[in-house]
């Protein structure tokens, strides 16, 4: 395994474990625990886990990151040589897509967590981080121009 495979599962890896603990502190805060990083009012997980934003049609957020997450490593995966018919060549380009959907969503949830709620999560934080280093990965690990994915994707 070469050293940007040996991170991108590192940091798949250290993702599935945040957004895991995130949604047990999701649902922990509802019985009276504190926890941890609560450090002041700008930098507390409470105030951004118990927002209403912190939630879509009552499943946590964190659950769509573990979900991220996993999809992301299952696509390196296929990546590795494990080939499916509707995945094939271009799976450094669908890990790419599916990394950019993340990125756009980190924007979009950092945006919330100041704007709207008015404090970082520590922990959310960390998984906006890590999807960064996903998406720059993905994008490091494309074989062949954008347009010549794109191409392929419909002159197949």
């Amino acid at each position: 395994m070469n050293k940007k495979s040996a991170t991108f599962l590192g940091l798949v890896t250290i993702g599935i474990c945040v957004s895991s603990y995130l949604i047990y502190y999701h649902y922990a805060l509802r019985t009276g625990d504190e926890g941890w990083c609560n450090i002041n009012n700008q930098i507390n997980c409470k105030n951004v886990l118990q927002s209403k934003y912190s939630e879509i049609l009552g499943v946590p957020l964190a659950l769509f990151g573990l979900v991220w997450f996993s999809i992301s490593g299952i696509f390196r995966y296929f990546r590795r040589g494990f080939s499916v018919a509707f995945v094939g060549s271009n799976t450094p380009f669908y890990l790419f897509v599916w990394s950019s959907i993340g990125l756009a969503a980190v924007i979009g949830l950092i945006f919330l967590e100041i704007f709207s709620v008015g404090s970082i999560c520590i922990l959310c934080t960390t998984c906006h981080i890590l999807a960064v280093g996903i998406f720059i990965i993905s994008y490091s690990s494309l074989e062949k121009p954008l347009s010549k994915y794109v191409r392929d994707l419909f002159y197949y």
